[in-house]
């Protein structure tokens, strides 16, 4: 006889769907900036910088609020959240995860402008060896360090890729 198995019902990604238009619209915001410095002969890298940082800070914010809403839906709480945060497919050498980088990214962005961060997104900046006291070239901004580090080309829907792939990773190392 044939073992049937189920899936939990939260196991279906329902907040992909949301995630992908919201870094859809960001993403084409950032394409009209990127334009503007081509079409608009005083807007440089700096405005780029200047005008995009935010929105990829809102990109960061997004992305952690789903990867809290994925805990919540596999552990039913946020206790422990940061647990889950270390988990990674495929670990590199460093202790720290991208989930874990992507959090402080977003703490960053929502923060930044109350000084020092707190200490677990400082000691994640810090680990990445991130900048974030005194920041004059917005090129050293942990945001654009940090985005570098995900992906080279900034391209916010491969790392939408590495948040979702996070997500089937923790329902999927629960079926063995």
């Amino acid at each position: 006889m044939e073992k049937i198995t189920y899936t939990h019902y939260l196991r279906f990604d329902h907040r992909a769907v949301s995630l992908d238009m919201t870094i859809k619209g960001l993403s084409e915001t950032i394409t009209i900036l990127k334009h503007q410095v081509n079409e608009i002969d005083w807007y440089d890298g700096d405005w780029f910088m200047e005008e995009s940082e935010p929105i990829y800070g809102l990109a960061f914010i997004a992305f952690q609020n789903y990867i809290n809403g994925s805990i919540k839906d596999f552990a039913d709480c946020l206790k422990g959240k940061e647990s889950f945060y270390k988990i990674e497919q495929n670990p590199k050498s460093s202790n720290r995860s991208k989930i874990e980088l992507i959090i402080a990214l977003s703490n960053y962005a929502k923060h930044k402008e109350e000084g020092i961060p707190h200490k677990g997104t400082k000691d994640i900046l810090d680990h990445f060896e991130l900048t974030y006291i005194d920041v004059t070239y917005l090129d050293k901004s942990p945001i654009f360090q940090g985005i570098t580090l995900l992906n080279e080309e900034w391209n916010l829907f491969q790392i939408k890729n590495i948040v979702t792939d996070w997500r089937e990773y923790l329902w999927s190392r629960n079926d063995k």
